[in-house]
């Protein structure tokens, strides 16, 4: 028996560390060893096998090995098993790839060129991927450096692949493989590497605001992508062209009028609607210049606007795309720390990404769209609105695809007024033909709402003229300041914002919707809560929000909210904006959803604990004040729930 004093500190570790490494099961194990620090410190021998078809495992250095030799167009030695067992394997490379030939399989290992010896072979090899590759420039140049390594190792190699395994071109092909199968999870909408998301738009450093990341960062990886390759600039930046103040008009200056051409062509039959809107804003500045962006520009819309059915299908792509990914930043340890507009920018060009690759939905029924609303819809919706104290303009309702039709009409729209009467005839026509079908279900202005990537607060706006004809609404609602009156402002609001003027008027009329919502219409109810709410965060007014709050909570506790817990859940959470100071507003909110639970009914406080946790996972500030509020929605929870 071995005396344990004779056992030095080392060993004893090693020990330890094996016996608690065997009481787990492989997969853990794997997971815990590998990045190789822990098996490195206690001495531990490992091996990485590597299953083939056909049932042959190779030992990972043996492969590489084979892999390097090809590469560097030396002669591969024979490919010997883990059992000893020589195997009649034979490697080429093609392209940037490494292949496995035996019996009838084909094995393939992306990017196996990149273990050449060979460091001209290797940075001739790695130059190409990145060329190919839509990379932040700090990261293909970090993948340039460790490529060009004179002691490169296989660590190296794996650390050259977790970089471009983040491109958003790596991504896109691993989608489209899977939408080939015709099954799809919510994970196959998500790349794995945090770093993808900057790889798309740009690596924020420290603009606080849009416009500031807009001529700062993005601008800088913008001008480096147009230097890397011109003719497929437009393709590439376009993902990030989610609203007209995106739109890169003094850098694409820097591209002659072929490669433009080349550039807009290469996407008239991508499913990318917004991509296609920027588009012809392009053509719009070349216009006076050459003729043949007319032509191209008609080419444009007759992509965009031909197909209704179509475009519809296409926006509901991105909305799938767009809902799944602003769920998974708002909830992602990391990258929900990331300022909103950011997050939202991010989340616009990966939904275009995804609908450049899985097309669109091209029938009246939108299944992928629903679905994606079943499983991340709640989460998508609380987070816009928990986002609403930075970015209040934007609501979540509008993420249906015939709002987003709307959006896409606007832009249209207001690329005929910047042209004024140098405006093709054949565009305008075209834009205003196509108006009743591609505008309708959605109110009269909802071409004039905010789009999803314009939600920061702007300054209220004034008052209109005593002789503008809208005038007559805004002096009704001074002169009676009724519910009614205040409804007429649903859709104003939302695309000009609410005066000042009209403070005192809108307070009157929720006290007055509070008198009225035993005999109101549910739904008028329910409009007057949401306008309030909204005007509330828009304008920074806490005394509004409380009276709206106030009535929300009041018609929970009465049971008159058809649609039970989750509106006035979503009124306290948008009303949370109004504070000047974000702390403030959480801690109110807090306060004001341990209420919320306290006066719900039993039946609707599984919904209340859903949607608690749910902020929980979204807003860590906010995280453990909700514990009272959590609390008191288990204690009135039948028992079976609560289980």
């Amino acid at each position: 028996m071995t005396d344990l004093n004779d056992i030095s500190p080392e060993e004893l570790a090693r020990l330890r560390v094996n016996y608690g490494l065997r009481r787990l099961s492989p997969a853990v194990q794997n997971a815990v060893l590998s990045d190789g620090v822990i098996a490195k410190r206690t001495g531990i021998d490992l091996s990485y096998p590597i299953r083939l078809p056909g049932d042959i495992v190779v030992d990972r250095p043996v492969l590489f090995k084979a892999f390097q030799s090809a590469a560097d167009g030396e002669p591969v030695l024979p490919i010997v098993d883990i059992d000893g067992v020589q195997q009649q394997i034979a490697v080429e490379i093609e392209g940037d790839a490494a292949v496995l030939v035996y019996d009838k399989h084909r094995v393939s290992f992306a990017q196996a060129v990149l273990l050449a010896a060979n460091v001209g072979r290797r940075t001739t090899a790695a130059a190409r991927i990145t060329s190919k590759l839509s990379l932040v420039a700090h990261a293909r140049d970090q993948f340039l450096r460790i490529t060009a390594k004179t002691d490169y190792t296989h660590d190296d190699f794996f650390s050259a692949c977790n970089i471009i395994v983040a491109a958003p071109e790596t991504f896109a092909d691993a989608l489209r493989e899977k939408g080939k199968k015709g099954t799809l999870a919510v994970s196959d909408f998500l790349p794995e590497d945090p770093a993808y998301w900057d790889n798309l738009t740009a690596t924020r450093v420290s603009s606080a605001t849009m416009p500031d990341f807009i001529n700062n960062e993005l601008a800088a990886e913008r001008d480096a992508r147009i230097g890397q390759d011109t003719k497929s600039a437009i393709e590439i930046l376009s993902l990030t062209f989610g609203t007209f103040e995106l739109l890169p008009v003094e850098a694409l200056k820097r591209l002659n009028d072929d490669d433009v051409i080349a550039g807009v062509r290469r996407l008239l039959h991508r499913h990318d609607p917004y991509a296609l809107a920027s588009c012809l804003e392009i053509c719009a500045e070349r216009i006076t210049s050459d003729d043949r962006f007319i032509g191209l520009g008609d080419e444009l819309l007759e992509a965009l606007l031909s197909n209704p059915i179509r475009l519809l299908g296409d926006l509901a792509t991105f909305a799938t795309g767009f809902v799944i990914a602003t769920a998974h930043l708002a909830r992602h340890e990391q990258l929900r720390e990331q300022p909103v507009f950011w997050r939202r920018l991010a989340a616009s060009a990966h939904a275009a990404l995804v609908t450049r690759v899985l097309g669109s939905e091209d029938q009246d029924e939108h299944p992928l769209f629903d679905w994606a609303m079943r499983l991340r819809g709640k989460t998508f919706y609380i987070s816009v609105l928990n986002d609403a104290h930075d970015e209040p303009r934007w609501k979540p309702d509008w993420i249906n695809p015939n709002f987003l039709a709307a959006d896409i009409y606007g832009r249209l729209n207001q690329v005929l007024q910047r042209l004024q009467g140098a405006t093709p005839p054949s565009w305008k026509k075209t834009i205003e033909d196509a108006k009743s079908a591609v505008v309708k279900d959605v109110p009269p202005v909802a071409d004039a709402f905010p789009s999803l990537l314009q939600g920061r607060r702007l300054n209220p706006p004034d008052m209109p003229a005593l002789d503008a004809p809208i005038n007559e609404v805004f002096q009704a609602f001074l002169e009676k300041p009724t519910v009614d009156n205040f409804l007429m402002f649903y859709q104003l609001a939302h695309a000009i914002g609410f005066p000042l003027e009209l403070r005192a008027s809108a307070l009157s009329a929720i006290q007055a919707l509070r008198k009225e919502i035993a005999t109101r219409d549910p739904i008028l109810v329910r409009g007057a809560l949401q306008l309030g709410a909204f005007i509330a965060s828009l304008n920074r007014d806490e005394v509004l929000a409380e009276a709206v709050v106030t009535v929300a909570l009041e018609r929970l506790a009465n049971d008159l909210d058809p649609d039970r817990l989750l509106s006035a859940a979503t009124t306290l959470v948008e009303c949370a904006a109004a504070a000047e100071r974000r702390s403030d507003g959480l801690s109110t909110l807090a306060r004001r959803l341990e209420n919320l639970a306290f006066v719900s009914k039993a039946d609707n406080l599984p919904e209340a604990l859903d949607v608690l946790q749910i902020l929980q996972s979204i807003n860590e500030e906010l995280s453990p004040l909700l514990a009272r509020a959590i609390s008191t929605a288990r204690l009135g929870m039948p028992r079976v729930a609560a289980a």
